[in-house]
């Protein structure tokens, strides 16, 4: 979804199940799973949200699983230049039973695979680089993306935020009613601007199931 920063109105919403990666010359690029591990490029108009091109399917390995969040087994990184987004890809497997594994099932069970693909929004262009290296990471269980642009540690409802421009966007959980919610804070005084609801949970837990 795209919100006005001043006001934080909605100016279009798009259908779930995509991941935004980029914006470059008035162009959403975003990826959908269709399903794992299968990728697929979606661009987006950027002023309007409507669709303006779809690649055709890129097949990753078939032991990926691609997720939409990055997660241990699946991250991705993007990096942009003046005609081209770059979209890094790091899929991993490992051994996850309970007893010691032999040296064999150890092997066959610890994967690792990655690659890119170079996007031309003005396209429609999708060139995959197979062999391509991710770029480098300090730490591999956390996306390089977020690391470069990490914040200070927020405070215990707020779930991510970053800067933009001079005010501070946080996704945040309200303790009470469990909503998920988009705001606008100035920095210097911590002041709500504006804030738009997302989703609405509920902090209530399941019962315990008897023995």
């Amino acid at each position: 979804m795209a919100l006005d920063l001043e006001s934080g109105a909605p100016l279009w919403r798009h259908g779930p199940s995509l991941r935004p990666c980029a914006l470059l010359a008035g162009s959403v690029v975003a990826l959908r799973i269709s399903p794992s591990p299968t990728l697929v490029v979606v661009v987006l108009d950027a002023a309007t949200g409507a669709d303006r091109w779809t690649s055709e399917p890129v097949d990753l390995p078939p032991w990926a699983r691609c997720t939409l969040d990055d997660t241990r087994g699946f991250t991705l990184r993007t990096q942009t230049d003046e005609d081209a987004v770059m979209i890094h890809w790091v899929a991993r497997t490992w051994y996850g039973g309970g007893a010691a594994p032999s040296e064999r099932v150890l092997k066959e069970s610890t994967r690792e695979a990655h690659g890119a693909l170079r996007v031309d929004p003005a396209g429609p262009s999708v060139e995959v680089l197979p062999t391509a290296e991710p770029p480098e990471s300090a730490d591999a269980d956390v996306p390089p993306v977020a690391q470069a642009a990490r914040p200070p540690q927020p405070a215990a409802d707020v779930l991510d935020q970053s800067q933009v421009g001079d005010i501070r966007v946080e996704l945040a959980l309200h303790p009470d009613s469990g909503a998920i919610v988009l705001r606008a804070v100035n920095p210097p005084t911590a002041a709500v601007k504006w804030e738009v609801e997302l989703d609405h949970a509920t902090t209530r837990r399941a019962p315990r199931l008897p023995p």
